[in-house]
């Protein structure tokens, strides 16, 4: 299984967020508190996506079926469909399951051009039986008064401190156990997004356990050691100066 595969978040305390009200909200809505359309916007990789994905599933519940809760991209969509009465079968088919709204994703919704986006808003007022949430990088793209059909939620890079759970969690689902102050080492000189963090936890563990396997050694019994050559490890990929733990 692909590292990043194996280690997606599966419910929203598994992601990270660098604003507890965005958290609070996203809550609200996979409890079904909010029927309001939602568009999270941010940088590339802040966990937008699957921010969407989880509250979509989580409010479904057993209406949570394949093909009812498939994220759409609005690029793709729109070269196949002039109109969104696939969003609508599909609220029904989800309010026949007995979800309590219907609801479907669109990624990248600033890919609709003017035209599109002024349809999506059309559609948006004439129909209640469900909402959307979308996600967009580029909200400037996205054309005002569609805009304020949303409840529009900015989504930012959590810091280096708020990363550090998730790190020690991933480390222990390999085996190596860390304390947050270790974990906070091995952070030293990170900056980016959750895809970022996990190629450069992926990096630290491969390393990691070719160099315990060459000396015979116990991932869980040295963790000192383990943080250690981790920030070696950094300082040479990233420039920076290792921690001293």
């Amino acid at each position: 299984m692909k590292f990043e595969i194996k280690h997606l978040p599966q419910k929203l305390d598994d992601v990270v967020f660098a604003d507890a009200v965005v958290a609070q909200t996203l809550n609200e809505y996979a409890n079904n508190m909010r029927d309001k359309s939602l568009l999270l916007y941010g940088p590339k990789g802040s966990g937008k996506s699957v921010s969407a994905q989880i509250v979509l599933k989580t409010m479904m519940g057993a209406a949570a079926q394949p093909g009812l809760t498939d994220p759409l991209h609005a690029n793709s969509f729109a070269e196949k469909h002039g109109s969104f009465d696939l969003v609508l079968q599909t609220w029904s088919a989800q309010l026949m399951m007995g979800a309590k709204h219907g609801c479907v994703i669109f990624d990248e919704l600033d890919q609709f051009t003017l035209a599109m986006q002024n349809k999506f808003r059309s559609f948006i007022d004439c129909y209640q039986s469900g909402y959307v949430i979308a996600t967009t990088n580029n909200l400037h793209l996205i054309d005002g008064p569609l805009q304020d059909r949303f409840r529009c939620l900015f989504v930012e890079y959590p810091s280096v401190l708020q990363w550090v759970p998730r790190v020690i969690q991933v480390m222990r689902s390999e085996n190596i156990e860390l304390t947050t102050e270790q974990a906070a080492c091995l952070l030293n000189n990170f900056e980016g997004s959750g895809r970022k963090l996990n190629d450069w936890l992926e990096d630290y563990i491969l390393s990691i356990k070719a160099r315990t396997a060459a000396t015979g050694g116990d991932l869980s019994i040295a963790p000192l050691t383990i943080t250690k050559q981790a920030s070696t490890l950094g300082t040479a990929n990233k420039g920076g100066q290792p921690c001293q733990n």
